[in-house]
């Protein structure tokens, strides 16, 4: 009779597990990069082509969990923000390339000569082209950071973002020119709305359209089966600098999944690829 008993519960309890794992919610760490069926993209920050709006989005908010295990938000000085960050961020794949595009809205847009007190993203893409396990981060930072000695506050109006940091991206040091080869490995193109590095008039939004070349991190998205790309994001925002203006000052970020770009960090977005997984496929 006990065994019989025990036999019961070790049943109620399977269906129970069975049961609960059919109504886990969707993993906050993974997402489609479509192939754009062909069609190209232009890297010119507008997100125009029809292929932009069938792309899978995510969503990362300030003060809003963007997703277990790894993603969270951290004040870098100032006041919190009455501006925060509400960014919609989007993938694709033309052949062996990664695209990716983010909306930002921000009525205070630019940035300067301090760390943290700029707006950018700081991103990092495992590099498969090491033959250690697991594969080490290949930094990634787009931002509003002039680190010229030789610059001073404020920054020229008008300014468009620079790779900074290591990895195959960015010049060394980043406010040299970057090399044909840094170019092909990722480039980028965003589109200000309103003026950077001033807060005279009040900006709306920035949207940036980039592209990774995976030949450079080890990735073939290109074959038949795919490839997951190793994937990790934080979005930096600096409100009320240009000028500074010491009772508002917001400097904050968000990340998803690792905050880091170049060591490892909580965890990675897996952004799966492959060739017949469309914009035309079905969810």
């Amino acid at each position: 009779m006990r065994r019989v008993v025990m036999l019961a519960i070790l049943c109620a309890a399977a269906l129970i597990v069975a049961t609960s794992a059919g109504a886990q919610p969707p993993r906050q760490d993974a997402i489609w990069a479509r192939s754009t069926a062909g069609a190209p993209i232009v890297l010119d920050g507008k997100l125009d082509e029809p292929a932009w709006a069938l792309a899978e989005s995510k969503v990362i908010d300030w003060l809003v969990d963007a997703g277990i295990p790894g993603s969270g938000f951290k004040p870098e000085g100032g006041f919190l923000p009455t501006d925060p960050t509400h960014a919609t961020v989007k993938f694709l794949t033309v052949g062996n390339k990664l695209y990716m595009g983010v909306v930002l809205p921000d009525n205070s847009i630019g940035g300067s000569i301090n760390f943290n007190r700029f707006d950018g993203l700081l991103m990092s893409i495992k590099d498969h082209l090491s033959t250690n396990h697991p594969a080490p981060p290949t930094e990634i930072f787009y931002v509003w950071w002039n680190t010229d000695p030789a610059a001073t506050d404020p920054q020229t109006t008008g300014q468009q973002p620079v790779f900074a940091g290591g990895g195959p991206c960015a010049a060394q040091p980043s406010y040299s020119p970057r090399t044909p080869a840094q170019i092909d490995a990722c480039d980028a193109f965003t589109v200000v709305r309103g003026l950077t590095n001033t807060d005279a008039t009040q900006d709306t939004s920035w949207t940036v359209e980039m592209k990774f070349n995976l030949d450079y991190l080890g990735y073939n998205i290109a074959q038949p089966a795919g490839d997951i790309v190793e994937f990790n994001l934080s979005i930096y925002d600096c409100d009320n600098y240009w000028p500074l203006q010491p009772t508002s000052l917001a400097s904050n970020r968000v990340w998803w999944q690792g905050p880091w770009g170049n060591s490892p960090g909580y965890d990675e977005v897996r952004i799966y690829c492959k060739p017949s997984v469309t914009v035309n496929s079905n969810p």
